[in-house]
């Protein structure tokens, strides 16, 4: 009985959390990131009916010099076209204090770049992600996630104009 109450919570439990269709993280070395650490990420979409979330996750130091970090995205469709967007990703407030949460040596945030983002064709979609900063070493990057997390919305049907 005890078992199957567990089992049962465990099952609960892991239903609630998001459904990522991708989750990849790389960490830097030194927690340095350059202009050369480009990270790619090759995402197989398989089911166009549902709106997905897409997040970028980021490890960085208490001491990190920056307020945001500029990011370029470019993303090559499955009909190998490319949309390429600047971001910036905001850590800290004016205040100066860190966005998300930090514990001892690590501050850990994750910003969704994307919500309820709709993929037409089914496929392979790569997500390549830059450093865009005027500077090409960036210290005190620890390590970079990129999610892509499908919602329980369905894509919203268009009505037709009559």
């Amino acid at each position: 009985m005890i078992s199957s109450l567990c089992l049962f919570v465990a099952l609960l439990l892991s239903a609630c959390g998001p459904n990522y269709v991708y989750n990849h993280k790389t960490s830097f070395d030194n927690a340095t990131w350059t202009y050369q650490g480009l990270q790619q990420h090759a995402v197989e979409i398989k089911d166009v009916a549902h709106l997905y979330n897409l997040v970028i996750g980021l490890k960085h130091s208490p001491e990190f010099a920056y307020q945001n970090l500029y990011v370029k995205i470019k993303t090559i469709f499955p009909d190998q076209q490319t949309r390429e967007q600047v971001l910036s990703l905001n850590l800290a407030g004016g205040n100066g204090e860190w966005y998300g949460s930090c514990s001892g040596q690590t501050c850990s945030i994750e910003i969704p770049i994307q919500q309820n983002a709709i993929f037409e064709k089914a496929g392979k979609y790569q997500f390549i992600i830059e450093q865009y900063m005027r500077t090409e070493k960036i210290e005190g990057v620890k390590a970079l996630s990129f999610k892509v997390e499908k919602t329980n919305q369905a894509v919203p049907v268009q009505k037709e104009n009559k």
